[in-house]
């Protein structure tokens, strides 16, 4: 009874009550969004780092080098030279070393040189097909092969720089001999490649050295061809005890030509800066979600000044004061309730139009963001507490209602 009497209140002033859903749908959507997000980048970010301790890069920003080799989300920071790298990769503090090298795309999928170890991190086997053998060969991340077309035996080339536009390589042709699970995770939008196969596209030999007129030179050391430098973009390291993510940095970064960054350093980081724009947005939902509480407490406090004959006509019939102290607070309910239900669905809806553009331009899987959480409840539940805190004062004048006053002034 409580209940339909507030229903047909609230549609007594449809605008009044069309503003306070809207405004509470607006601020529930925009909080869970935000928590969802938040909670699933957090999980994506840290699982993409899982086994990598320490990456070995070249000079220059150390959250581009982990962002550019292990998200694949940036340019790299340059390439350095595997003999150089050698010595750490070889150190019985580190437990696996997986050597990266970047340069080319196929409609702008990254197209890695690596060695199998880097699919022995993820655990993974080719869905369809084999493992590359040879240079030239390549296994498909399972996005990759299905938006670009590539199936089993498949030939393309590759183009120069990460980009969809470049020079083309039509004369070093890559065989497709495998096709990976979808896991979720970048790799499902790389293309992995033996290094030999980036080394044989970008081989680069020394110009001859032209000597001026009267120099002695060495016939034989001209005669001798040049020894190509091997370089790679980066190496991804895994430590058998903490001692080597304690030592390595300083070492390299003090010692070397190259750089050593901490993933989990620089993703906490990214994080921090990152949680600033995240809190603005928090508080603009709650800033909506109060709005909505003012907008409830005006229509509440309206409503019982313009039903105040009615009111007063329910208590001479019997009604109690805790019936209308029940009403006001069962009109804010079920706007509360409307506009939180309304604000999930909302929500859900956004994340799932949301999810295929986050997963290719961040390599981030936010499928697991639909579920809701004890978080997401705690909120829902928190808005529908604020309207019935705005309900307060409007209840309470209900509660006081004169009965003689009020009918002698009809």
């Amino acid at each position: 009874m409580i209940f339909r009497i507030a229903i047909r209140n609230l549609l007594h002033k449809p605008l009044y009550t069309v503003l306070c859903w809207l405004l509470l749908a607006c601020s529930t959507t925009v909080l869970l969004v935000l928590w969802a997000l938040n909670r699933q980048a957090r999980q994506q970010l840290e699982k993409q780092i899982d086994g990598v301790d320490l990456v070995l890069g070249a000079k220059g920003s150390p959250l581009q080098l982990i962002l550019s080799s292990v998200y694949h989300l940036d340019n790299p920071t340059g390439n350095i030279s595997l003999a150089e790298a050698a010595p750490f990769m070889d150190n019985p503090m580190v437990e696996s070393a997986v050597p990266i090298s970047l340069g080319d795309s196929y409609h702008g999928f990254r197209i890695i040189g690596t060695t199998q170890a880097y699919l022995d991190k993820y655990q993974l086997k080719p869905a369809i097909g084999k493992v590359f053998g040879n240079s030239m060969e390549v296994v498909a991340g399972a996005e990759a092969a299905r938006k670009a077309g590539l199936k089993l035996g498949s030939t393309f080339a590759g183009t120069h720089g990460l980009g969809k536009t470049g020079h083309v390589h039509e004369d070093q042709q890559y065989t497709v001999t495998g096709i990976l699970p979808s896991t979720g995770l970048a790799i499902d939008q790389l293309l992995l490649t033996p290094l030999e196969s980036v080394w044989d596209i970008h081989a680069t030999h020394e110009a001859p050295h032209i000597h001026e007129e009267g120099e002695d030179h060495d016939h034989e050391a001209e005669e001798k061809p040049a020894v190509p430098d091997r370089q790679v973009t980066a190496v991804l390291l895994k430590f058998r005890s903490p001692m080597g993510q304690l030592t390595f940095p300083r070492m390299i970064n003090e010692n070397t030509n190259m750089q050593a960054a901490v993933p989990a350093i620089e993703i906490n980081r990214l994080q921090a800066l990152l949680g600033t724009g995240a809190k603005v947005l928090r508080a603009l939902g709650w800033l909506l979600a109060g709005l909505a509480a003012c907008s409830i407490f005006v229509t509440l406090v309206q409503g019982t000044h313009e039903r105040r004959y009615e009111l007063a006509l329910i208590r001479t019939m019997g009604g109690s004061r805790g019936k209308l102290l029940s009403l006001v607070f069962a009109e804010a309910f079920l706007l509360g309730v409307l506009g939180v239900i309304t604000g999930i669905v909302l929500s859900r809806v956004t994340l799932l139009l949301l999810q295929q553009e986050l997963f290719a331009g961040y390599h981030l899987n936010f499928s697991g963001a639909m579920p809701l959480t004890a978080a997401d409840g705690i909120t829902a539940a928190a808005i529908v507490g604020a309207c019935m805190l705005a309900a307060l004062l409007p209840a309470v004048r209900a509660f006081r209602l004169n009965i003689a006053k009020t009918l002698a002034n009809a």
